[in-house]
């Protein structure tokens, strides 16, 4: 019993925590889109069931104090689960959290809104994003006050699973050869930043026309962190495939395939999210940053994974 109130008080400790830095994500998330607290006051109109609530001090602190309660009760809850289900508390079991639990808890508390202020609440890329993060913070207080280690079982886990390990690295080394292609881009025929900037208006404001697109801080930090996580999953799926090619030397196909899907998806989700994208940022330019990225991933895959090279370059895959 002891054990469990100790786990109980470090996942209050561990809430609180993980309320207070999407509180602080959201601060600038509203800076950067030029209304300060909007999304406080959003909140507080959506718990009232009003549409449209003007921001004050009464409000903030209200809203303050419901925000944090709410994530003092999620973070006992996960402290409860995870005694029940014997999860460990690492950051994937946190992200996990965050996007699921939290963000449910959160689409849960808009039912009462109005229909007319549910669509101006914030973009689901930040709500999935913010509340993953928040549930890394929490899952992380949690390890260091426990017996089990913290980061360092992160560490240890990507020391053992080596497709991990590699993905992420092949991931991180496609996400900065597309950022650095677009910088390029950008430098000689717009503004620097401009695509990440327009890819984040898009994403998260759902901006109809390139007359909205803003550059600065917080929209291009925001992109910049989806892009990477984008691809640092992306990169985990190629390892994978990699990895089973010498088993199956024909799932190289495979490989190919989800490439042609990768780039099929992201050319009809900008195009669904805001079709001026395309022609602001031209086709040929998101092509081939995108096959800089793939030769660079395949390159690294290929360097620490001799056996698909082995299996790629073997006469019985080609054969008729």
């Amino acid at each position: 019993m002891l054990t469990l109130r100790r786990r109980i008080r470090a996942g209050l400790v561990g809430g609180l925590l993980g309320g207070f830095v999407l509180a602080v994500l959201f601060y600038f998330y509203d800076l950067g889109q030029g209304t300060p607290l909007q999304t406080p006051a959003f909140l507080w109109g959506a718990i009232i069931s009003r549409a449209e609530v003007e921001v004050s001090a009464g409000i903030i602190v209200g809203f303050t104090l419901i925000h944090f309660t709410a994530w003092a009760g999620l973070g006992m809850l996960a402290a409860a689960l995870v005694q029940w289900a014997g999860v460990p508390r690492n950051v994937f079991i946190g992200a996990l959290y965050g996007l699921f639990v939290c963000s449910l808890a959160f689409y849960i508390g808009l039912i009462r809104a109005p229909s007319g202020l549910v669509m101006s609440a914030p973009g689901w890329p930040a709500v999935f994003f913010g509340n993953a993060l928040a549930g890394v913070v929490m899952f992380t207080h949690m390890h260091w006050v426990s017996s089990e280690p913290g980061i360092v079982g992160m560490m240890n886990f990507l020391q053992t699973h080596r497709v991990t390990r590699h993905g992420i690295y092949a991931g991180v080394l496609g996400a900065l050869v597309v950022a650095c292609w677009f910088l390029i881009i950008d430098t000689i025929l717009r503004q620097p930043l401009y695509t990440p900037a327009a890819l984040a208006t898009v994403l998260f404001r759902g901006a109809p026309t390139p007359a909205a697109v803003e550059i600065s801080f917080a929209p291009v930090l925001g992109y910049t962190l989806a892009h990477f996580a984008f691809f640092v999953l992306f990169g985990v799926a190629v390892s994978g495939l990699a990895r089973q090619v010498s088993r199956f030397p024909p799932l190289a196909l495979g490989i190919i395939v989800l490439f042609v899907v990768f780039e099929v998806f992201f050319v009809a989700m900008v195009a669904m999210l805001g079709g001026w994208i395309l022609d602001e940022l031209a086709w040929w330019s998101i092509l081939i940053g995108n096959i800089l990225a793939a030769l660079v991933m395949g390159g690294y895959l290929w360097k620490v994974y001799p056996e698909f090279a082995e299996s790629l370059t073997a006469e019985s895959l080609w054969a008729d």
